[in-house]
């Protein structure tokens, strides 16, 4: 488990530290990040929470960032539809925000909107839950 976390970090820090779309190394995956997603989580008729996540596409090796950028914008608005249809039906939940969820119902519609092997993983760098008040 802790090697897993251990490499998920370094995926993310990778993707992280490029300024835009850039590999790791020579023949090192390939990271895309995407727009920070900022979703409001309504219960009853206010906004009781807003979740922030901030995602990172590792490209399977040979796939560039410009093969998929047409595309770029259906798969944005995709993960958004479906991130807050996710936090619409956990709303009641303690935690909304399903990390492990979030990432398997993301690779779903990544493999969907761009075709299967073209993401290798979805990374998770941010997800933040606050609380509003009202």
């Amino acid at each position: 488990m802790v090697l897993a976390l251990v490499s998920l970090a370094r995926g993310a820090r990778a993707a992280s530290d490029a300024p835009g779309d850039k590999p790791a190394g020579p023949d090192g995956p390939l990271f895309v990040k995407l727009p920070i997603f900022q979703i409001p989580v309504i219960q009853g008729n206010q906004v009781r929470l807003q979740v922030s996540v901030t995602v990172a596409l590792e490209l399977v090796q040979g796939v560039s960032a410009d093969s998929i950028e047409s595309k770029k914008p259906l798969l944005i608005d995709a993960f958004l539809r479906d991130l807050y249809a996710i936090f619409a039906q956990r709303a009641d939940a303690t935690r909304v925000a399903d990390d492990q969820l979030i990432r398997v119902r993301l690779q779903q519609i990544a493999d969907r909107v761009l075709g299967p092997g073209v993401v290798r993983r979805v990374l998770i760098q941010q997800l933040f839950e606050q609380k509003l008040e009202g």
